[in-house]
């Protein structure tokens, strides 16, 4: 199946951050092009818990880092970083990235949580 970014679907969770959502026709794995210029989540001393989908990030552009339970990892163009279900995690800088889920992303199983 191909799909084409005009037939993907654009979200705008914050100020910070755009989301082309890519449809697969699939339910065992989804894809998403990311762009953040700041922090994301946006509230200070939130994180983000994916209650059922392991995450693979893989970056295009820019650099940054990314949280994971208060371990920092620094990113770079062509780096990976999977992120397992339940861990809490947030991304900061500026960067774009391809999200690739298993299964497949829906926003009821993404949690925004405060520590």
């Amino acid at each position: 199946m191909k799909v084409t970014k005009q037939q993907s679907f654009l979200v705008k969770p914050n100020k910070n951050t755009t989301v082309y959502s890519y449809p697969s026709g699939n339910k065992t794995i989804s894809v998403a092009l990311i762009k953040v210029n700041g922090r994301h989540p946006d509230g200070e001393g939130e994180y983000f818990i994916e209650t059922q989908c392991n995450v693979l990030f893989y970056l295009l552009k820019g650099k940054g880092k990314v949280i994971i339970e208060n371990q920092i990892f620094e990113l770079e163009p062509e780096d990976t970083i999977s992120i397992d279900s339940g861990k809490k995690y947030y991304i900061e800088g500026n960067l774009e990235y391809l999200a690739a889920t298993s299964p497949a992303y829906f926003p009821e199983q993404n949690r925004i949580v405060k520590d």
